[in-house]
């Protein structure tokens, strides 16, 4: 048995036939970084470089498979300098699987699923797990999803960052403020992803604003850096910064419906903002639950939307996906529960429009149960 690679040794080709080669990895290292500041520094890198070794991929990959899968099915490929191997969560081990290699930077992680929602909520644990590594003793891993795959890169990057930029513009006690987020925590992203809160389960505690502006945030709040366009960074990558769930989010708790703006003007993509706009004074979430088959008694929900427009495009239910993982992350580093309803259907997506007062032009695609979970 050939000895292991080294911790700085890049990935060898398998030495066992194609069929039958399988290889473990290191467990994660655990870096101590925390959810919020690695989602307060993340941005996506567009020209990448490098080799990464085992440790890398090992924390990429073991992040990205601990995402919940709402479809039928989510596998994880990902394709080296030398094969394309089929990563087993379970085992944390990889499978040659074909001798397609990278097309660029040192490593590409791709796909195969159901529903694309899986594929992009399976994105942002293994985009964050790259960031914590930012200051450990790897290399840093940047980041960049293009087309459908997530390539990565072992290169410089600017570092970490708890400087913040979501602020409400509106002033405090007014309908429509929320508290500042916190861009730093006491929580360690690897603990929280291997602890994921992910359940159906909730007790009808009404959430605080500080907990409902934390998670709105980290769902789509603004980051401190800009994009190639020139356009306010957030929280999830987006193609060619698009944003396509500018002003198509919306939250519904005990004091009614709202809609979340990260900009001001809403639909101006170089501002930032942090504020919700009531659209619905009443408590719908009985009739909420009544309109969609399966959703769980919460305290809160978020539906997320797209632009009648945008349906049907990838890119857009990718990231739709980038926001429910980062919502459910975020809610487990503060001790929340979190559960998916995807799959809607036509007549359940009417329903909710109508029960909520969204506007129809926007089409509900996922809504978000979150609230404390029984002791």
């Amino acid at each position: 048995m050939p000895p292991a690679p080294g911790p700085t040794e890049p990935i060898p080709t398998p030495s066992l036939p194609a069929a039958e080669s399988e290889r473990s990895l290191p467990e994660p290292i655990f870096t101590g970084k925390s959810v919020e500041i690695c989602l307060n520094s993340r941005y996506s890198e567009h020209n990448l470089s490098g080799t990464a070794n085992d440790q890398q991929l090992s924390n990429v990959l073991w992040a990205a498979g601990k995402a919940p899968v709402t479809g039928a099915y989510r596998d994880i490929y990902v394709a080296t300098p030398t094969a394309t191997y089929l990563y087993n969560s379970s085992k944390h081990s990889l499978s040659w699987y074909s001798s397609e290699i990278a097309d660029a930077g040192a490593f590409v992680i791709s796909y195969e699923r159901e529903l694309a929602f899986d594929a992009g909520v399976s994105y942002m644990p293994a985009i964050l797990a790259s960031v914590s590594l930012w200051e450990s003793t790897e290399l840093p891993v940047a980041s960049c999803p293009m087309r459908t795959k997530l390539h990565f890169g072992v290169q410089e990057v600017r570092g970490l960052t708890s400087e913040l930029v979501a602020h409400s513009s509106v002033p405090e006690g007014e309908d429509g403020w929320l508290p500042d987020p916190k861009t730093t925590g006491d929580n360690e992203l690897e603990t929280v992803l291997a602890n994921l809160k992910y359940t159906a389960n909730f007790d009808q505690t009404n959430l605080a604003k500080q907990q409902i502006s934390q998670i709105l945030w980290a769902g789509y709040g603004c980051t401190p850096h800009a994009t190639s366009n020139g356009r306010m960074g957030l929280t999830v990558p987006s193609a060619m910064a698009n944003y396509y769930l500018t002003g198509t989010i919306y939250l519904a708790d005990e004091n009614g419906v709202y809609r979340y703006h990260n900009r001001n003007p809403s639909t101006d993509l170089t501002t930032r903002d942090h504020r919700i706009e009531r659209i619905n004074p009443a408590d719908v979430r009985n009739s909420l639950r009544s309109a969609v088959s399966g959703l769980p008694q919460a305290p809160c929900y978020v539906i997320l939307c797209l632009e009648s427009s945008s349906v049907g495009q990838e890119f857009a239910d990718l990231e739709i996906g980038f926001v429910a993982g980062n919502m459910l992350i975020q809610a487990s580093a503060i001790d929340l529960g979190c559960h998916f309803k995807t799959k809607l259907t036509s007549g359940e997506q009417e329903s909710i429009q109508n029960t909520t007062n969204i506007p129809s032009s926007h089409t509900p695609q996922a809504v978000i149960s979150i609230g404390n979970t029984p002791d």
